[in-house]
């Protein structure tokens, strides 16, 4: 992995990437809200990168209660408590880096956010990607997005007396009313000398271009081709932006000449929060990857840690939050974990040779390794491996190759065989329902005309079933002849590779959303609702009434937290001052499930 030059920084509660460079015109980018801020974080990253290689100190950070910064985000103020984050990160900048002139870039809040903060912290030029004119314009279209979208049976309405639910976050009302007052077409003052407005064709930025020209602001207008690409997933979000250079070429402008590059030496990192210590760490190969360290102030004696992977391909703190929750409730039970980005997610280094944001990477074992091999710098010698989705996978083959792992809990396991990556819509894409879910439909002789004329959806379908069918008899043809000869299983029989980490004592969680569509998956690989696995010892089965797939409902992330601490209890005080044994591994045959450690490699 190539070194990383940028630094974690922390700053009244915040956390954020400082990326140095020699300019004296810093920039500070403020970053869109809730679902929208975990599809283009990898995208906002390299527009970090790429400002800081034209020479402009960048400092990209997360808002009081969103990301690893302190706080929730149904505190009370939280817009001031937003702005007051703009202003700190402006001034984290010039102290660290003796910049001269101060920028703002905000996408789509964040820019309606950095308008209303740029007079206070006295930006010299301002970038809107985007930009909601005001908080009602904003709230307008969170509420329409919350009501569009499709919820699991039984889950609360999306909007309702306790604020607006989206992509796992909630507004709440106060928030809601707070935001109601910031409108920017009746600001009376230029927010800054220089203006850039780039929108999306659809957007009602023209009356913020026309109102700050008559405040005797310089403004300029642009189209924001890459919008619907960028805002649409983590993994549209990777490319680049040709935007964010079209940014980058306006803030070169009339830029200072450049002096000698200056960054403050950093003391050594430390969130402190109530019952539990954060700090953040760069391991693995190159230090390319990044995690977060949570540890209770009072730790329990003899407690796991727990190893918190990326759900899909979203960063480490989790859809809705969900990672930084759940380590600081398990800090407050005693128990420390580590939230990391596998490579090529979050805020982990690229892969060489590998695009960003592939799912179901065979060597996201080595990174997931990497990862124990952080706990156990820091004391914490055995783990619980926690993954959703994707991350349920890299979960499993972790636990199988490395007997540091004494537990596992998996969330909605969309496979559980890693290969050289796919992407999150070629997963979901390819995901193929129990087959419960389609038989009856077989009857129907419009599904049979949609498969006769070879239908996209239906010929999938029907592909899916069928693959999975032949899985089944080879999966069960290496069983009789791994009985008959002593070995020769398919390489891609998980029922036996949980076999194996049953007879080594690993306790496992597997929880499915009820209705999910992984449940199709369990069935190619246990039977009708995983019937196989429930009979094995060890390893406990659950569903979740009322949740999607991944946990976005509080009251599903409720329920899975009380389950993970269930399977904590189960594991024990003193596995983590006695890792059982190194373990037989993976059983012969098994080589897709087992890591070749001379080259980190899986065969599959």
């Amino acid at each position: 992995m190539t070194p990383d030059p940028s630094t974690p920084v922390l700053f009244e509660g915040c956390f954020g990437w400082l990326h140095p460079a020699g300019g004296r015109r810093g920039v500070v980018l403020c970053a869109p809200y809730g679902g929208e801020a975990l599809a283009t974080h990898r995208a906002w990253r390299r527009f970090a990168e790429s400002l800081a290689a034209a020479g402009l100190p960048v400092l990209r950070f997360d808002y009081p209660g969103t990301g690893d910064s302190a706080g929730e985000e149904d505190d009370p103020a939280r817009l001031e408590a937003w702005l007051g984050g703009i202003r700190a990160a402006a001034a984290h900048l010039r102290a660290v880096t003796g910049v001269e002139e101060i920028a703002l870039a905000g996408l789509r809040l964040g820019a309606l956010l950095a308008a209303a903060a740029a007079r206070e912290v006295g930006a010299d030029a301002l970038v809107l990607l985007s930009p909601f004119p005001s908080g009602r314009a904003f709230l307008q279209e969170l509420r329409a997005v919350a009501l569009l979208a499709e919820r699991p049976a039984g889950a609360p309405p999306a909007v309702g007396p306790e604020g607006i639910d989206s992509a796992g976050f909630r507004l709440t009302p106060e928030t809601a009313e707070a935001l109601r007052a910031l409108d920017l077409t009746r600001m009376t003052e230029a927010p800054a000398r220089r203006v850039l407005i780039l929108d999306r064709p659809e957007g009602r930025a023209a009356a913020l271009a026309e109102r700050f020209r008559a405040l005797g602001a310089d403004v300029e207008e642009a189209p924001f081709p890459d919008h619907a690409r960028l805002m649409t997933s983590v993994q549209h979000a990777a490319p680049d932006c040709s935007a964010f250079a079209r940014v980058a070429d306006w803030l070169m402008r009339d830029k200072a000449p450049a002096g000698p590059s200056r960054t403050e030496e950093a003391p050594a990192l430390r969130l402190c929060l109530a019952g539990a210590v954060e700090r953040p760490l760069r391991f693995g190969p190159g230090a390319g990857l990044f995690g977060i360290l949570c540890e209770p102030a009072v730790a329990a004696d003899g407690r796991p840690a727990v190893l918190l992977l990326n759900s899909g391909a979203t960063p480490h703190s989790g859809t809705g939050r969900m990672s930084v929750r759940l380590a600081r409730r398990l800090a407050a039970r005693g128990i420390a974990s580590l939230r990391l980005d596998l490579g090529g997610l979050g805020d982990s280094a690229s892969k060489p040779g590998r695009r960003d944001g592939l799912i179901y990477c065979r060597d996201m074992v080595e990174d997931a390794q990497a990862g124990l091999d952080a706990l156990a710098a820091a004391g914490h010698g055995a783990a619980v491996a926690v993954g959703l989705c994707a991350g349920a996978a890299v979960a499993l083959h972790v636990a199988l190759a490395d007997p540091r792992v004494v537990g596992l809990a998996l969330v909605n396991p969309g496979r559980f065989v890693l290969g050289d990556g796919v992407t999150q819509e070629e997963a979901i894409g390819s995901a193929v329902k129990p087959a419960t879910a389609y038989l009856p439909r077989l009857t129907e002789p419009a599904v049979w005309r949609a498969i006769l004329r070879q239908d996209r959806k239906a010929s999938r379908v029907a592909r899916g079933l069928s693959e999975r069918a032949a899985r089944r008899l080879r999966i069960g043809a290496g069983r009789l002849r791994a009985g008959l000869m002593g070995r020769g299983y398919a390489r891609d029989d998980v029922l036996h590779a949980f076999h194996a980490l049953a007879d080594r004592g690993v306790r496992t969680l597997m929880v499915h959303s009820a209705g999910d569509v992984t449940l199709g998956e369990l069935e190619a690989q246990a039977g009708a609702d995983g019937g196989r696995l429930r009979r094995m010892g060890g390893l406990r089965m659950e569903r979740l009434a009322g949740a999607d797939h991944s946990l976005m409902e509080r009251a599903a992330r409720e329920r899975f937290a009380d389950l993970l601490d269930d399977l904590l209890d189960r594991v024990g005080a003193g596995a983590a001052g006695a890792v059982r044994g190194q373990g037989p591994g993976p059983p012969e045959g098994t080589g897709a499930l087992r890591v070749n450690h001379a080259t980190g490699n899986s065969p599959a």
